[in-house]
């Protein structure tokens, strides 16, 4: 009879053991999720911070480079805004421009004012041309109508007017083209005709210059007086052409000093 007491007893005692000690397992385990949850809070807490941290620093540094960008600026702005700048700035900006349509116009043979021959240069060597011209005509072509017993017309379109007319052309195209810009007049007083455009004179220049041109002047002399008013000393016939006359003397020396530098 007292044997069966004891082992209920023994049995109660053993369930309670294992009762308290599944609490135990329980608490355990609920403890150390909170604590790693608390340890996840914190380190989410710390990268927060850290995020916050580097923020703050990159917008300091982006306001310190506007600072410095703003006062670098600030006195080329004060520079801009005053009229003596813009003055100089405008002025600058229209001689570059200018150089440049020069340039653009004037490709080759872009010479100073003062290389360029003057009117009364000019007109001592156009009349030598002119004698030299009126020899022709007297010794060859007036002697040629005599022998062949042709009328020694004057008139506007006769064989004679027509004659001397051709070799007044013909003296300014040939003498041009082959000395590349100078006629008997030209290499006595030391001027040349250049072009613009082109390093050498190419036909259709000489030809518009000393034929087209040439014709012109004749029939209206007082053309030629443009040479006095222009920068480049041209007249008529050097503007269909695009030419202009200039002093040997000074080109030569100004390539010579190009060529020691």
């Amino acid at each position: 009879m007292t044997t069966i007491p004891r082992i209920n007893e023994q049995e109660n005692v053993e369930e309670t053991v294992h009762a308290k000690k599944g609490d135990t397992k329980e608490l355990d385990l609920s403890e150390l999720k909170k604590e790693l949850a608390i340890e996840e809070a914190e380190i989410e807490r710390v990268k927060r911070f850290k995020k916050q941290e580097e923020k703050n620093e990159t917008n300091q540094s982006d306001n310190a480079a506007v600072k410095t960008s703003l006062e670098e600026t600030k006195p080329q702005e004060k520079q801009t805004t005053s009229p003596q700048d813009l003055r100089d700035a405008r002025r600058k900006y229209w001689q570059e421009k200018q150089k440049e349509e020069e340039r653009h116009r004037k490709p080759f043979h872009n010479f100073p004012s003062f290389f360029y021959a003057g009117f009364w240069l000019r007109l001592f060597a156009f009349l030598i041309d002119l004698l030299v011209i009126w020899s022709i005509n007297r010794l060859i072509v007036q002697s040629l109508f005599l022998v062949l017993r042709y009328p020694l017309g004057e008139e506007s379109f006769s064989a004679f007017s027509l004659s001397k007319l051709a070799v007044y052309l013909l003296y300014f195209i040939v003498s041009t083209k082959w000395t590349n810009g100078q006629t008997l007049g030209k290499i006595i007083f030391g001027i040349r005709v250049v072009s613009f455009k082109e390093e050498k004179l190419s036909w259709g220049t000489v030809l518009i210059r000393e034929c087209f041109g040439r014709y012109i002047l004749k029939i209206f002399p007082f053309i030629y007086l443009m040479v006095l008013f222009t920068r480049e000393k041209q007249h008529l016939a050097d503007f269909f052409s695009d030419t202009a006359v200039v002093s040997e003397n000074l080109v030569r020396a100004s390539e010579l000093s190009l060529k020691e530098q």
